[in-house]
C-alpha cells in the first residue's frame, strides 16, 4: 500500500472513531522558523503528513497530532507542543537540564496524549535511529520505546489499532 492511501485511511479510521480532523489549508510549513532551526533533518514525510491538517484531537480533546498551530503556541496558556520538555526542565541539576535538552533536541515530539501518564510519540532524530518513531511517558519522558521503525510503519500500526484490530499498549493509548 503506498503512504498516500495508508494516510488516508489512517485518516478515515480516525474520523470514524469521533476524532474532529480539519484539513489543512495553510501554504506554511509545519514548523515555524526557530522550532524549524533546532528539527532541521525530520522525515518528510511525517512533515507532509502533519500538513494535511490544522488540527485531529480524538472526542475528549486528550489525543491529538500536533499541527501547524500547535508548533506556534507558546503562550503558557494552553498544553505546548515542547511541554514535557519544559517540564523535564523544571528542578534538577545543570547537567539534568542539559541531557533534557539533547534528548529532545534529537526528539520531535507530534502526537499526545494526556488521559492517563502523559504519553507522546516522537520521531527521532538521531544518526543511530533516524526516523524511528519512539513512545515516552512521565515522569521519566526521556526513557523511550521504539513503536516503529519508520513513519510507514507507524502508519500501518497505527492504523491497525485505530480500526480496532491491534490493542496493544502504547499505540491504544494513542486512539
Amino acid at each position: 500500500m503506498d503512504l498516500a492511501q495508508l494516510e488516508a485511511d489512517v485518516l478515515r479510521e480516525l474520523t470514524g472513531r469521533g476524532w474532529t480532523i480539519q484539513p489543512g489549508i495553510s501554504r506554511e510549513p509545519l514548523l515555524p522558523p526557530e522550532v524549524g532551526r533546532r528539527y532541521q533533518r525530520v522525515p518528510a514525510e511525517l512533515l507532509a503528513f502533519l500538513e494535511k491538517m490544522d488540527s485531529a484531537f480524538n472526542s475528549y480533546e486528550t489525543v491529538w497530532f500536533l499541527c501547524r498551530e500547535d508548533y506556534r503556541c507558546a503562550d503558557g496558556e494552553t498544553f505546548r507542543w515542547n511541554e514535557f520538555e519544559l517540564m523535564s526542565l523544571e528542578g534538577g541539576d545543570a547537567e539534568l537540564r542539559e541531557q533534557t535538552r539533547k534528548f529532545w533536541d534529537r526528539h520531535l515530539p507530534f502526537m499526545l496524549c494526556v488521559h492517563s501518564d502523559y504519553d507522546y510519540l516522537a520521531v527521532s532524530l538521531d544518526p543511530r535511529s533516524y526516523g524511528a518513531i519512539v513512545h515516552g511517558c512521565g515522569p521519566d519522558f526521556l526513557e523511550t520505546s521504539t513503536v516503529a521503525r519508520s513513519f510507514a510503519e507507524f502508519l500501518s500500526l497505527y492504523k491497525e489499532a485505530v480500526a480496532g484490530h491491534r490493542d496493544e499498549w502504547p499505540l491504544s493509548s494513542f486512539v
